[in-house]
């Protein structure tokens, strides 16, 4: 009997950590399920087109459109992670981790999460990357000095950052919409500005401001209530993701360029590793950046990329390095980069069938029309795990609403948050490999967590 027991519990326990690692299996890679979701939509809007070559027309060529706003969101994505990749970043997380408390399982699981949610409201890569390795490295050495972590909840706590990136500085949908000039906001009605966003009318918003601060003290420590108190219980960091780090410091772990030999440089090679070139053109580019904001120039998404691929520059130090580091980081635009040409089309197709009118006037129907954008949010972005892909399909319906710009705004990016934190298995997996990650623990802290929110953004809605 006690055999049997103990064949079952292995059995369920192979079963369970197992769970994370196959998510990815079970769940369609993002191009798959953009192509599902671009022929469920083209069969459904059959019945309101005149003739199918005109509804295959607009299937073809929808997403022509929308090509600026693509290489915009594909930039996003892989320069941010260029930024924090880099050498002088890895020092500066060293002195971080230096800094924060191991002195329990709550002050680290805590500490980590506030770090990762403060870093994510200035950029994704810092706070999802950045949250991941300082979590790692501040578990490492709380086991060091004898304090038992149970790392999956540490981890949990760096992916809170998913919920809040799209709300702060760097909201994938806040600066496409604050260009004025028609480039990436493809709903801007010329010199009107109808449509044109004002970056701190979305930052001072208050549902947005108060659910920003109150999410960042108390979503860590919902985390940390949730791990498990009994010692024995307790994961290491080293047991459940393998970053290949060992007892580097995060510095070293993150120096990936190497020069080549003084005999082996070429005139062509002494320019790739030439940092002053990089300094020099930091310079140029940072003035340009200086002088663009002095004048009055508001933040949009095009110098939001501007700017982060200058701090790219210099903190990569050499142009190679720099190069280097982007071809590697493009792994991150993976779930963006075609997906978001079908998803285009998808906004197109809808577009030319006339039922983005109908879907406002549904969502206005349910007499709380932002509460109910933002669970639609939720849902399409659990199909759908790039922010700013979701705007552009839910935007038309979110604005015949009626409601202000950066109001509808806020919702529909939480939404979109949250439904990332559910796939985060999608990006975890590009920074190391998870070795053990109970199913059951995973999805409490996803469950939980969108619960958490959900109820603190219907009180917020509903008082403002």
């Amino acid at each position: 009997m006690a055999t049997e027991t103990s064949t079952a519990d292995t059995k369920e326990t192979t079963r369970t950590e197992a769970f994370v690692n196959q998510l990815n299996s079970v769940y369609p890679d993002p191009l798959l399920m953009a192509i599902l979701l671009a022929v469920v939509t083209l069969i459904a809007v059959t019945p309101y087109y005149a003739t199918p070559v005109q509804q295959l027309e607009v299937f073809a060529t929808g997403f022509f459109n929308l090509f600026a706003l693509q290489m915009g969101l594909i930039l996003f994505w892989v320069v941010s992670a260029v930024i924090v990749e880099s050498r002088i970043t890895g020092s500066l997380f060293d002195k971080i981790v230096a800094q924060l408390p191991t002195g329990s399982q709550t002050t680290v699981v805590y500490a980590t999460g506030v770090v990762s949610l403060i870093f994510a409201l200035f950029n994704w890569a810092l706070g999802l990357i950045g949250g991941v390795l300082i979590g790692y490295k501040l578990a490492q050495r709380a086991e060091q000095e004898g304090t038992a972590v149970h790392y999956p909840a540490v981890l949990a706590a760096s992916l809170l950052s998913l919920v809040i990136m799209n709300q702060g500085i760097s909201s994938q949908g806040a600066l496409l919409m604050a260009d004025p000039t028609g480039t990436v906001n493809f709903l801007a009605q010329g010199e009107s500005g109808q449509l044109v966003l004002d970056m701190g009318t979305f930052l001072l918003n208050p549902v947005n401001g108060i659910s920003m601060i109150l999410f960042v003290v108390t979503l860590p420590l919902l985390i940390a209530k949730l791990a498990p108190s009994e010692v024995a219980n307790r994961q290491s960091a080293s047991d459940t993701l393998d970053l290949n780090i060992g007892e580097k410091s995060l510095k070293e772990y993150l120096s990936h360029h190497s020069l080549p030999s003084e005999e082996e440089m070429e005139i062509a090679d002494k320019l790739e590793q030439s940092r002053k070139l990089s300094v020099i053109t930091v310079f140029i580019g940072g003035s340009s950046v200086v002088a663009y904001f002095i004048s009055g120039g508001k933040l949009t998404l095009l110098w939001f990329l501007f700017a982060i691929i200058m701090l790219g520059i210099l903190l990569q130090e050499r142009p190679m390095a720099f190069v280097e580091k982007t071809k590697e980081s493009t792994k991150w635009a993976k779930h963006v980069a075609i997906p978001f040409l079908l998803y285009a089309n998808i906004h197109y197709l809808l577009d030319g069938a006339g039922l983005y009118d109908s879907f406002a006037a549904t969502l206005s129907s349910t007499g709380v029309p932002q509460i109910s954008s933002y669970f639609v949010a939720l849902g399409l972005g659990l199909l759908i795990p790039d922010p700013g892909s979701v705007w552009v399909i839910q935007s038309p319906a979110v604005l015949g609403m009626g409601t202000e710009l950066g109001a509808a705004l806020v919702p529909v990016m939480y939404g979109a948050g949250v439904s990332n934190f559910w796939l985060s298995f999608l990006f975890i997996g590009l920074i190391g490999t998870v070795s053990s990650f109970s199913w059951s623990e995973y999805f409490r802290y996803a469950a939980v967590v969108t619960g958490y929110v959900s109820i603190v953004l219907v009180a917020l809605l509903l008082t403002f």
